[in-house]
């Protein structure tokens, strides 16, 4: 008996992601070190500490590590940041890194920052601008949502009503 030989495709190698969405992929990783690292399960410490200290080392290794991800479950980038990242990073990233609303769930963000990531002319917000940004931006009181305190829709203080007008009759 002859020994068949496989039908299966060979391995296709891991496509190389397009440099928008790496950059895209940087530029999310900036201020959120810790929490791409214990997502993927990568120790930052043994590389000598995080952020702009290591020269980017740390950045450029979770996004390759990010990068691998996307090719072994065979994800988009919108997909691997609706299914791996909270509401609260993706809203935060939206407002201060591309200018966009922060509003909506994982798969309604993603699928934002997928479309900005995906033009030819994607650059994001430099960190420090998002500083400057932040100071100018209008204080918040109590009530305003800061604490928790944040008034529903359906509440009679939230809107009110208008008033009717009584109805004169025509002689």
């Amino acid at each position: 008996m002859s020994r068949r030989s496989s039908r299966r495709a060979p391995k296709k190698a891991a496509a190389a992601l397009p440099e928008r969405v790496r950059r895209g992929l940087a530029s999310l990783v900036q201020g959120n070190e810790s929490v791409v690292a214990s997502m993927l399960s990568i120790d930052l410490s043994e590389d000598g500490g995080e952020g702009e200290a290591d020269g980017g080392k740390n950045e450029a290794r979770l996004v390759s590590a990010l990068s691998d991800c996307m090719s072994m479950n065979d994800l988009s980038a919108e997909a691997l940041l609706a299914r791996f990242f909270d509401a609260s990073i993706l809203s935060r990233y939206c407002v201060s890194r591309l200018g966009v609303s922060g509003k909506g769930n994982e798969a309604t963000l993603a699928a934002r920052i997928g479309r900005k990531w995906s033009r030819s002319d994607f650059e994001a917000i430099p960190p420090a601008a998002e500083a400057e940004n932040g100071s100018k931006s209008k204080k918040r009181g109590p009530g305003d949502g800061e604490d928790g305190n944040c008034k529903k829709a359906s509440d009679a203080s939230a809107k009110p009503r208008k008033k009717k007008k009584p109805k004169t009759e025509s002689p």
